[in-house]
């Protein structure tokens, strides 16, 4: 979906100053989560007691009375206040994460892979198994949650090799036993080891209900789409709900060459259109109040399930879940406080959260959205952009600008064709998830229609794909810039100068008028 979904579907803090107490809090929890993944000793945790206390000191002392009630000591206080919230939200994630540290690097399970033993493991089925190739063939990659290795039990989180695809086919929640050696799991993963596995499993339970009806849905939308060409066989499923499972590379490659890859990353554009869909049915067929708020969490549940749930995914569920509850009890739901409470949340549950791009690029996709969209927006609106056309730039561009600096640091390229790029794809957009959507309801029905709706779906996602591959072959479309954390703060130079000679135009035409 397009980035405009997101923007529309929160109220925009208009006020001069805006809303900014919930951004220290997010920072810390990032800021402790990251640093607490790193450590994986005990002693570590006397740092998140020590935070704990701090907070706990400035909490009191923000507590204290004073007669005299002034406007500068309520603004002392409510900062002290909050830099308390923030040391206890620090003491929390990071706590958390070096619990998680220290269980990912001790006990049985990274013992016998740091001797790369050979043993028999039980372990769930987390995410849909995927197929890579090496000079070896291709082999399946399959997340695992292992509960027990040979007579120990635990319970982490491992990557199984498989040299057999074929037998590896398994829904999420399916549990398997399992022979293969173990080693050690790369450091820029949350795993405690891989598992290297040549026999085929035994399949010890299937997987629920809730996964197995994903699991025919998805399935459904393969089936309807199975008769297009390769572009929008592939890319119907991902507009949808994510599946890039038969994305051809080279239009993968032109995705990212143009700027246009956050059309296949499933997060709340998509959800904020099965709830903007849902939501009037439940009303019209009569659900009010509680039951109306319950609804919308099933909802978001399901597609959650449904679309599978990465990152960006997640961080949109929660979201959408803390804008439903605010709802019922008649708030408002402003979109950068309601972002910051989201990660937040997210960081104190799985703070490994911390060292994943693809959360890191979700959160600040958004925060530009809500932070940078709105006053650009009506910039240009001002100027006499079409309404529209004013809102899709401004949301691209918004977007754009906070992800660049993480994005450089591994793909060491900008994207110019972004703006224009993602423009032109927005108008195709929407058409082409609407009706890939109806093509996965109808095709859960019955096939053939299925397949009709799929076939009309083509016609919109050939306009994505023309402006795709058309822009990726211009002169320019990517353009080379250094990577790691030099190419990020190169970056953040050229913004603040961008910003200084901004500012100074701006004071010269001010000051001249």
């Amino acid at each position: 979906m397009s980035l405009t979904v997101t923007f529309r579907s929160v109220e925009h803090d208009q006020r001069p100053r805006r809303d900014l107490r919930l951004v220290p809090i997010l920072g810390a929890a990032y800021g402790a989560a990251f640093v607490g993944d790193g450590f994986a000793s005990r002693a570590a945790l006397l740092l998140w007691a020590a935070c704990a206390m701090a907070g706990a000191g400035l909490l009191l002392r923000s507590g204290n009375n004073t007669t005299t009630r002034t406007r500068t000591r309520t603004r002392t206080r409510t900062r002290r206040r909050t830099l308390a919230a923030a040391c206890f939200v620090a003491a929390g994630a990071g706590t958390a994460a070096t619990t998680r540290a220290i269980a990912t690097h001790s006990g049985p399970l990274p013992r016998l892979a740091a001797t790369r033993a050979h043993v028999t493991v039980e372990a769930v089925v987390t995410d849909d198994p995927h197929i890579a190739t090496s000079a070896r063939g291709p082999f399946a990659v399959v997340p695992l949650r292992i509960e027990r290795v040979n007579e120990f039990g635990t319970r982490l989180p491992a990557t199984a090799l498989a040299s057999d695809p074929g037998a590896w086919q398994f829904l999420p929640s399916t549990r398997v036993r399992v022979t293969g050696r173990l080693r050690p799991a790369r450091d820029d993963t949350p795993d405690a080891a891989t598992l290297s596995v040549h026999g085929p499993p035994d399949v010890l339970a299937g997987p629920d209900r809730l996964q197995r009806l994903a699991g025919r849905l998805r399935q459904a939308l393969r089936d309807a789409c199975a008769r297009l060409p390769a572009d929008p066989r592939g890319l119907v499923p991902g507009l949808v709900i994510g599946d890039v499972s038969q994305e051809p590379e080279s239009l993968a490659a032109a995705f990212r060459d143009t700027g246009l890859t956050h059309l296949t990353a499933v997060s709340g554009e998509n959800l904020v259109f099965v709830l903007t869909a849902a939501m009037p049915v439940a009303r019209l067929a009569g659900v009010r109040g509680r039951f109306l708020t319950l609804t919308g969490l099933a909802v978001v549940i399901g597609f959650t399930v449904l679309a599978r749930p990465e990152p960006s995914m997640v961080r949109a569920s929660v979201m959408a879940v803390l804008g439903l509850l605010l709802a019922a009890v008649g708030r408002r739901a402003r979109g950068l406080p309601l972002l910051c409470a989201g990660g937040t949340l997210l960081l104190l549950f799985d703070p490994w959260l911390a060292r994943s791009y693809g959360f890191a690029l979700s959160l600040s996709a958004t925060a530009g959205l809500f932070v940078l969209a709105p006053g650009w927006q009506q910039a240009l609106t001002d100027r006499r952009v079409p309404h529209r056309i004013a809102e899709s730039l401004a949301c691209t561009a918004a977007a754009e600008t906070f992800c660049l600096p993480i994005l450089v640091t591994f793909t060491a390229a900008i994207t110019p064709l972004s703006l224009p790029a993602n423009l032109l794809a927005e108008f195709c957009v929407g058409p082409a998830t609407v009706l890939g959507a109806v093509a996965l309801l109808a095709a859960s029905v019955w096939l053939p229609l299925g397949r009709a709706v799929a076939w009309l779906a083509q016609w919109p996602t050939d306009g994505i794909v023309a402006v795709a591959r058309y822009g990726s072959r211009l002169p320019g479309a990517t353009v080379a810039w250094p990577d790691g954390l030099a190419g990020a703060l190169a970056l953040l130079a050229v913004y603040a100068l961008v910003f200084l000679i901004t500012a100074a135009v701006t004071h010269h035409k001010e000051e001249t008028s």
